[in-house]
């Protein structure tokens, strides 16, 4: 089963930051009733320092006959690669200390063979302090290099395509297509001469061959249920653009690519914003394709059935109406599209067969039915299904299912420190926006809060603004309620999931309908006794950020302090800044100037609604934070506002991460972020 853009399948899995340390024995429990929503009474409240870190456990998938789980174990900062043989509950197994090398990726050829990609072990590297000096000063260094590991004889072995030692650097070394049918070939990119290539890979003998040539900017290619390369993927030099070329076949057996899409990409990295146009998986014929895409004329993303060569969408596939699709989920032997999934509050998936489809709906009663699940491996002979679940009460874990026996059983937590410890409870509020629009948005509750009890409220708008909030874990809520706060997201008019005709509620709605959304929202949790007037701030990052900054000048008193990260302060100057970045014919700007408005025509307007020149009317605490880094929200941004401030004379605190960008930080800065966050709070609301 196959994931798009996920890294989950069965032959197509791929790890992101690991490092093979060794292989052990894992042991599988009984899910039992309910397995991730464990009774909260008695249950220790998170610390700070248990949501810091990355997974300790990630990379999980099947090997095609279901006997072996692959997975990656993180202990301290070392990884350790296992294979757990699933008939025993146990893996065989020796270890294979590899120092300062990584994993990135790691996936099944077939029963016996993995095939995997190394790169730097930053984490373990930094511990070390003559290799990380020596690594930071050029050194030492290490080159990405693909290895395969043979499960009976554990051997390890690295592989040089053709002799080229760099072959493994470009695009991180990912397969396009594992072939199904051709256990000894992949289809990998590589820049060996003059452009990001194709090439077909012998995994056996290392031998490569050249099946399409791309350019500098190509960062992916996709190919027919053959194996044949029929889309290829460049992008822009900030990467916000996405150009797709479909393939044509000229005389004498030469290829050329037509340009079919530009597509801009999602500038916060989200999962939850719906695609313009995505292409997902083969389809039934070597000229179709399963795409998500909105059509024109269509107002939710779907998926369809799309002609290469036409350029026509023949058929709608996925049947969910007034939500965006999120994508689909694909048998790699049988090249079969086998369900949908999409986000109301939470996940629904829709498998295409009752049989599969009860298996779901098995596995999510015996889970419960807050949390999300998601297919995302099978056997080949659909005996043994693996699942991952999340939500508000689970950072991440992954269950195996029997069919046989109808056995759930409990593989691993993503993030051993947050499982068993006390999660929020979280309620679907609805509410109309005050010219009558229907919005909703989630409210999370510490669970040891009494029913009635009105606990200091943040609202959290999300970034964007063309996302969304979903019944999900999410990190800056639950340290928040850990610390006994109460967190409202308001999924405002402009998110997404909820359709274009919703999407576009928002355009040149900076600091007026949807900033209102987010007020009303307030004003509803207060009307119904949940909250208290004058006993909630306002925190966001990106355009969360914004709304909590236009908060402060255009509601000054509401809100008892406000924190806002990576938020856009100066409107004007953000759209100065797209333009010299992307050029002011390009498609990213002139959809920023369709979304704010427009920087000559609409000037007064942008000004009355950027924060930085409006300072004057803050009233309110602020804490400002910002990555040095960052490029989709450029750190002056933040330093405007600050010097706004000052010399207005307010009350503020500025922090910038130095090692962060804006849609990453380093353990080290997430600290600070956190630690800035909770002080700053402390002293403006206390949560008890």
């Amino acid at each position: 089963m196959h994931i798009p853009g996920s890294g989950k399948s069965r032959r197509e899995s791929r790890i992101a930051g690991l490092a093979l340390w060794a292989l052990a024995a894992l042991v599988l429990s009984p899910a039992g009733p309910a397995a991730g929503q464990e009774a909260t009474a008695g249950l220790r409240k998170p610390a700070l320092q248990d949501f810091l870190g990355g997974p300790d456990l990630e990379g999980v998938s099947l090997s095609p006959n279901g006997r072996y789980m692959l997975a990656t174990r993180i202990e301290g900062h070392q990884h350790i690669l296992t294979v757990t043989d699933l008939d025993s509950g146990t893996a065989q197994a020796e270890s294979f200390p590899l120092g300062v090398a990584a994993i990135d990726w790691a996936s099944w050829v077939d029963d016996n063979s993995i095939l995997l990609r190394t790169d730097l072990n930053f984490d373990y590297v930094s511990q070390d302090e003559k290799t990380y000096k020596a690594v930071m000063s050029g050194k030492a260094t290490y080159m990405p290099t693909l290895m395969t590991f043979e499960v009976d004889t554990q051997e390890l072995k690295k592989l040089v395509p053709g002799g080229y030692p760099r072959f493994a650097v470009t695009n991180q070394g990912q397969i396009t297509d594992f072939l199904p049918g051709d256990p000894d070939h992949v289809l990998l990119m590589a820049n060996l001469d003059k452009g990001n290539d194709l090439f077909r890979l012998n995994i056996r003998d290392g031998r490569i061959w050249r099946v399409a040539e791309g350019s500098h900017t190509t960062y992916a290619f996709a190919t027919d249920r053959n194996g044949r390369p029929v889309f290829r993927f460049n992008l822009n030099s900030r990467g916000s653009i996405v150009y797709i070329y479909a393939r044509e076949d000229k005389p004498g057996g030469k290829i050329s690519w037509r340009k079919i899409k530009t597509v801009r990409m999602d500038r916060e990295g989200s999962n939850f914003a719906a695609p313009e146009f995505e292409a997902l998986y083969p389809g039934p014929t070597p000229s179709t394709y399963y795409v998500a895409a909105r059509p024109e004329g269509a107002d939710t993303t779907a998926i369809y059935l799309y002609d290469i060569g036409t350029d026509q969408f023949v058929e709608k596939i996925s049947t969910q109406t007034a939500l965006d699709v999120q994508s689909g989920l694909f048998d790699t032997e049988a090249r079969e599209l086998e369900g949908v999934f999409y986000y109301d509050d939470r996940m629904v998936v829709e498998m295409q067969t009752p049989e599969m489809q009860a298996i779901v709906d098995t596995v999510r009663a015996q889970v419960g039915e807050d949390l999300n699940i998601l297919p995302i491996d099978r056997s080949a002979a659909g005996d043994r299904w693996l699942f991952a679940t999340s939500g508000p009460s689970d950072y991440g874990s992954y269950y195996l299912y029997d069919t046989g026996p109808g056995e759930l059983r409990l593989f691993g937590h993503r993030k051993k420190s947050l499982a068993g410890v006390e999660a929020p409870v979280v309620d679907v509020v609805e509410y109309t926006a005050r010219d009558g629009l229907p919005l909703k948005g989630y409210l999370s509750r510490p669970a040891s809060a009494g029913p009635g009890e009105r606990l200091p409220l943040i609202m959290m708008p999300h970034g964007g603004p063309e996302d969304r909030d979903t019944y999900r874990f999410d990190r800056d809520v639950q340290v928040l309620v850990a610390q006994g706060y109460q967190v409202f997201q308001p999924n405002f008019r402009g998110s997404s999931g909820y359709g274009q005709v919703f999407a576009n509620r928002g355009r040149r709605q900076w600091g007026r309908a949807m900033q209102t959304d987010i007020d009303d929202a307030y004003d509803h949790l207060v009307a119904l006794g949940l909250a208290e007037e004058g006993k909630a701030c306002i925190f966001g990052y990106s355009y969360g950020g914004y709304a909590a900054l236009a908060a402060a000048t255009l509601t000054p008193d509401k809100y008892r302090c406000i924190l806002a990260a990576a938020g856009p302060s100066d409107l004007i100057a953000m759209l100065k800044w797209e333009r010299k970045e992307e050029g002011g014919d390009s498609e990213v700007y002139r959809y920023w100037v369709g979304h704010m408005g427009d920087p000559k025509q609409d000037k007064a307007e942008l000004e009355a609604v950027s924060p930085a020149l409006q300072a004057a009317r803050v009233t309110r605490p602020v804490l400002l934070l910002h990555g040095k880094d960052d490029g989709v929200v450029p750190v002056s941004q933040s330093q405007a506002m600050y010097k706004a401030l000052v010399k207005a004379g307010k009350d503020v605190r500025y922090v910038e991460l130095a090692s962060s960008g804006h849609g990453y930080r380093t353990d080290a800065d997430n600290l600070t972020y956190y630690t800035e966050i909770l002080a700053f709070l402390e002293r403006n609301l206390p949560a008890d």
